[in-house]
């Protein structure tokens, strides 16, 4: 297919497509004269992928440049997780400085000890110490179950990942997966407390009816 044909497939406009082309994250056309190229399923598939990424989980154009060149270069699955997780921007992690003493020791208490240094450890005790300035200290007890549903949700990832037939296919769902995994998650968590809070403290009757008769 022409370029024109690939921009009207998958939505990106050529002028885009021919700036992944020249950043390397999408591979060049083959050439069959002047300034004319062809393109394949493959290139329609790649594109998808970057601007999932992108659009969707906030990557950097930089960011995506170092998943495909790993999915390309088909270098081990849990060193695509590394690359991934280091390309996908993780929520808090743009603000704050050195975390406490006190909020690090809680993180390291409900994580396994060889994940002592990993970036998002300082991440999420910066977040605990924002609980404390808030006047809101986050129970241990609720570390905890955070810390056991996030094991849960990272064993499904990878009980996805040992359903994939070969590594090129698991190496493509750590890319996807990382980044929009998170998109997913944070967006059945908010679903999900929805559902709780109507649970444990439902909307009287009397406040449901005031709402329909004064909508904002």
């Amino acid at each position: 297919m022409r370029i024109s044909e690939l921009s009207r497939l998958s939505g990106v406009s050529v002028a885009s497509i021919k700036y992944y082309i020249r950043e390397g994250v999408l591979a060049p056309g083959e050439s069959d004269g002047p300034n004319r190229a062809t393109y394949g399923d493959a290139h329609l598939a790649r594109l998808r992928l970057i601007r999932g990424l992108i659009d969707s989980a906030g990557v950097s154009v930089a960011g995506v440049k170092a998943i495909t060149a790993a999915l390309d270069a088909g270098i081990p699955v849990n060193e695509a997780f590394g690359v991934a997780q280091s390309a996908v921007p993780l929520t808090g992690s743009s603000g704050g400085g050195a975390p406490s003493t006190g909020a690090t020791d809680q993180v390291r208490r409900v994580i396994h000890s060889e994940m002592v240094g990993h970036p998002a450890a300082d991440v999420a005790a910066n977040a605990l110490d924002t609980f404390v300035a808030a006047g809101e200290p986050i129970s241990s007890a609720w570390l905890e179950r955070y810390a056991e549903a996030a094991a849960m949700v990272a064993s499904a990832d990878f009980d996805e990942l040992e359903r994939r037939p070969d590594p090129a296919s698991q190496a493509r769902l750590v890319a996807v997966g990382t980044a929009l995994g998170d998109v997913v998650f944070q967006s059945l968590r908010r679903i999900a407390q929805a559902t709780e809070g109507e649970r444990r403290f439902p909307t009287p009757p009397s406040f449901r009816a005031s709402e329909q008769e004064n909508p904002s």
